[in-house]
């Protein structure tokens, strides 16, 4: 379970250093089918690899109040509250649940559900 945390970490990481590495990163962590539901979308995978075409990296991004639950020996879920900015988003805060699937040796990202924070 902890290499799932590692992997949403590196999503974030990832986000913060271009469209190039993060989109490489995404195809490579996805599951084929993964989707994302943010405020008012779907983004299905292709279309997560291809909004980075257009947004600035994210410069700073905070993870905490962490909860993980191990669903079964294939399926993780993690949850957390995330803080992060970047030049085209001054300051989101949200509160993030990611499932993760155990497929071959490793997880990947299945789906993820953005639920910003109220101020």
């Amino acid at each position: 379970m902890d290499k799932a945390w590692v992997l949403e970490e590196d999503f974030w990481r990832a986000g913060s250093e271009g469209a190039e590495q993060v989109q490489a990163y995404y195809a490579r962590v996805l599951t084929s089918d993964a989707f994302v539901i943010v405020p008012g979308q779907k983004l299905a995978r292709e279309q997560l690899l291809r909004q980075w075409d257009t947004r600035a990296p994210w410069t700073d991004v905070v993870l905490d109040d962490r909860h993980t639950v191990l669903v079964n020996g294939e399926t993780v879920l993690l949850s957390y509250r995330v803080s992060a900015s970047s030049p085209d988003t001054p300051k989101y805060e949200a509160r993030v649940t990611s499932v993760y699937a155990w497929e071959g040796d490793n997880w990947a990202l299945a789906f993820r559900q953005h639920t910003p924070e109220i101020s």
